[in-house]
């Protein structure tokens, strides 16, 4: 993956219900982040994976189907999704599927990515065998350029699909800021005071502040003076779950919360005290995470909560839900009365700060064979991976590569412990560490 100061290109998927577009999005990301099930509509939380091909890495954004449960009819919503993907996105991939043929809303979204003008692929899905490969001639009709045949579910093609994507994203990176200027973005989902938050940070009313969810449409940027030292503030809209994202202004206002997470060092996630923590506010978290992105988490509202029993309570259920975060730091703050909104952004260059950390060598091979020797990786068919040695690769977030005889015989969990070992020693808290096998 680039350095957290580059925003990776966006690809979008869309497209009507039902053609396959969370199996594809699976296979580009190499994992079944998506929910898959036969029956259109089942997508609901994950949206977003990185990855890289040929050298080029980038941003994919999966799509519910197009307004299958929307009391609106459904080719208005079809054309609010077709609008939003292509505004934001670098490339859009219309998703089909070659054994339903071409429909009615097929052509809907195609005319209406062709009126906004942006890069974009066919992709005829489901061509699961080499008659139905060749059976794409119709899916011309809808002016989108050749169709690409594939199968998401088998892999068939979709090598080729991934050439074609790297051939249309932007030829040039795109620039950040400099390493020098944090930037922290304020994230959670509707109504959780990101916006009041932002404004006590900057002791007056540069954002819109209002008690409906969903104020807040486009991520806002600011340059903020603290302590002699510049950090970007970055607002975001509300990111909701996938089951509830409206097909117009709301499922824009996502795309660019995904965007604002990228091209983020840290990110402050805002969670409601009052109301306590929800999935929803762990789906977020998750988001953070894998974007590479470092995070604290700040209990907002917290001066609504006069019962010190609830207040204990509170913490209980924002360490059970949040339980998979890296060691983070958790604040009470209070965008109303000031409360812990300096220490957010003091906890939050903390995090950058640790995000830097290069551990040498000599040291880093010490711990781990020590730490190794107190465990070492469970057998498999009775052979056992033998950790040799190892060295940081980079930084924002911390990566290590790991040298193991027979590498393919550890499993996850042994990696999630060198990982506590690592956080533990050289205390990368709030920030996910990327460690990578190799055979030595």
């Amino acid at each position: 993956m680039p350095d957290g100061d580059r925003r990776l290109p966006l690809v979008a998927l869309i497209g009507r219900p039902n053609v396959g577009k969370s199996t594809l999005f699976n296979r580009l990301v190499g994992e079944r982040s998506a929910v898959v099930e036969p029956q259109p509509g089942t997508t609901r939380d994950r949206i977003y994976g990185e990855l890289e091909w040929r050298g080029r890495a980038f941003a994919v954004v999966d799509t519910a189907g197009i307004a299958w449960h929307d009391p609106a009819p459904v080719a208005e919503a079809a054309v609010a999704q077709a609008k939003a993907a292509a505004d934001e996105a670098d490339l859009v991939l219309v998703v089909t599927d070659v054994q339903t043929g071409v429909t009615e809303l097929d052509g809907v979204v195609a005319r209406e990515v062709l009126r906004r003008e942006r890069p974009h692929l066919l992709v005829v899905n489901k061509a699961d065998h080499m008659d139905l490969r060749l059976d794409t001639g119709e899916f011309y009709a809808l002016g989108l350029g050749e169709p690409t045949a594939i199968s998401a579910m088998h892999g068939t093609a979709t090598g080729d699909l991934l050439d074609a994507v790297a051939e249309r994203l932007p030829a040039v990176a795109y620039a950040g800021e400099s390493d020098e200027v944090p930037r922290l973005a304020i994230v959670g989902r509707p109504n959780v005071g990101k916006s009041s938050l932002l404004n006590a940070l900057l002791g007056e009313t540069r954002a819109l502040v209002h008690d409906a969810p969903g104020t807040t449409r486009d991520s806002i940027d600011t340059l903020l003076d603290w302590e002699g030292r510049s950090i970007r503030l970055i607002d975001t809209a509300g990111i909701r779950r996938r089951g509830h994202i409206d097909s117009g202004v709301e499922y824009h206002s996502v795309l660019r919360a995904v965007r604002s997470i990228q091209r983020c060092d840290i990110g402050l996630l805002v969670v409601d005290a009052h109301e306590g923590p929800t999935a929803q506010d762990a789906h977020v978290a998750g988001l953070v995470l894998e974007a590479g992105k470092g995070i604290v988490v700040l209990a907002n509202k917290w001066d609504m909560l006069q019962d010190p029993e609830r207040r204990k309570e509170v913490d209980f259920h924002l360490e059970r839900v949040l339980h998979f975060l890296p060691e983070a730091p958790f604040l009470h703050t209070s965008a109303l009365t000031g409360r812990g909104v300096p220490a957010s952004v003091s906890a939050g260059l903390q995090v950058h700060q640790v995000r830097q950390t290069r551990v040498a060598t000599g040291p880093l091979n010490r711990f781990l064979r020590a730490w190794a020797g107190r465990r070492g990786p469970p057998s498999r068919k009775g052979r056992q991976a033998r950790f040799k040695y190892a060295t940081q690769i980079g930084v924002s977030p911390p990566s290590f590569v790991t040298f193991f005889a027979r590498p393919e015989n550890v499993h996850p969990s042994y990696v999630r412990y060198l990982e506590n070992g690592l956080r533990e020693a050289f205390g990368f808290d709030g920030t996910p560490i990327v460690i990578r096998l190799r055979p030595s």
